[in-house]
């Protein structure tokens, strides 16, 4: 098994009422994105775990954003025993145009835009957790040799944020789960249930469409492709 510790970093002066101010606030859920993911931000394409309280990520509706809190989780592995739920989500270099390994977390909410899911849920923008994802171009549920590092971003609302040169992937803002008993409805981007998400993913697999799980290219075009390869480029 994993046992989660957990660091949370806010800006200073930040108020949310939602909050009510509780320490080791509550981003819900099996989210988070391991140290190492590249984040779109103002700074050019950045580790996830070398940003900071008050840098800004590249959104999808709102472009960019200010950082306002930041969760740092470590995962220890206990036992060699995990339940395949709750396994890491493992998506092999170049399975969505990622340019090397990537864990996601099995609750990871990625956006899904695609004429299936039009069709089948009458709209063409949804959300489906990372572990819906099993079986598309050889992504699976493993078990890490070492811990992991999850970061979670925060920012003043839920944002969809561009990761990994393509992928766009759900950051719900912190909520105190024993306060807000209405997570799922005042969510902006609802996860859909795991039966209706495999669904969708098995329609995708057959059809091969990578392209419903990357954003148009035009969107990033402004942002170099790697730091290694331009130099710590700056989003302007």
């Amino acid at each position: 098994m994993f046992k989660k510790t957990r660091m949370t970093t806010r800006m200073p002066g930040w108020s949310d009422p939602t909050l009510n101010d509780v320490s080791g606030g509550l981003i819900t859920g099996q989210s988070g994105f391991v140290a190492g993911t590249r984040v779109a931000s103002n700074l050019g394409w950045r580790d996830v775990d070398t940003l900071s309280i008050g840098d800004s990520a590249l959104t999808f509706d709102r472009g960019m954003q200010v950082v306002r809190d930041i969760q740092r989780d470590v995962l220890f592995r206990r036992g060699s025993l995990l339940p395949r739920a709750q396994r890491p989500i493992l998506m092999p270099e170049g399975a969505l145009h990622n340019r090397r390994d990537m864990w996601l977390m099995p609750d990871q909410g990625i956006v899904v835009e695609s004429d299936t899911a039009s069709e089948i849920l009458g709209d063409p923008f949804v959300v489906v957790p990372a572990r819906a994802l099993i079986g598309f171009r050889g992504i699976r549920a493993a078990k890490p040799d070492d811990e992991l590092t999850i970061i979670t971003l925060a920012f003043d609302a839920d944002e969809a944020i561009y990761v990994e040169g393509g992928l766009l992937a759900i950051c719900p803002r912190p909520r105190d789960i024993l306060i807000d008993t209405t997570l799922a409805a005042s969510s902006e981007y609802k996860l859909l249930p795991m039966k209706v998400a495999r669904h969708l993913v098995r329609c995708l697999i057959d059809e091969d469409d990578t392209a419903a799980l990357l954003c148009d290219p035009d969107e990033i075009s402004h942002i170099a492709a790697s730091p290694a390869d331009a130099g710590d480029p700056v989003i302007t």
